[in-house]
């Protein structure tokens, strides 16, 4: 029995580039990746600074510190990584939001770059940051908090 070789642009939308090889895609797929996790390298160091800090002034340890020393520790670690990296988040939603049926407004990270400092300067890439931290810092107080209590008790 003979099987059809596969087509390589079989359920590709018209216009993909499929990746030349793995090593590729590997990169393609990794350089995005590593821009999201910057958002994690910054926050965990910060909030454990940020409890060092409390904890000191406070004359006391950092897993003695009190829930809301802690929700601010949180907060403000939240608040301090999501503002630094949020411009990876503006240019990562603008790429995703042209997808398969609009029309394909940035070929790619730089021109996406490009074309929002060009059109709206260095606001644009802050747009939707305050609307973002009002939904998420709660969130993160309250996880953080609820964490951290629990693991002392245990």
């Amino acid at each position: 029995m003979h099987l059809p070789m596969w087509n390589q642009t079989q359920g590709m939308r018209a216009g993909a580039v499929p990746y030349r090889s793995t090593l590729s895609a590997f990169v393609g797929c990794l350089m995005p990746a590593l821009a999201g996790i910057s958002h994690v390298a910054i926050r965990f160091p910060t909030y454990e600074m940020i409890k060092m800090y409390l904890a000191t002034r406070g004359n006391t340890t950092m897993d003695k510190l009190g829930a809301c020393d802690v929700a601010v520790a949180s907060s403000v670690s939240r608040i301090f990584a999501s503002t630094l990296t949020y411009p990876h988040e503006v240019i990562r939603s603008r790429l995703q939001e042209q997808g398969f049926h609009s029309e394909k407004r940035y070929s790619g990270v730089v021109d996406c770059i490009n074309k929002v400092f060009q059109q709206e300067g260095l606001p644009g890439f802050d747009r939707g940051c305050a609307t973002n931290l009002i939904r998420t810092t709660p969130a993160a107080a309250i996880t953080f908090t609820s964490f951290e209590m629990i693991h002392n008790l245990i």
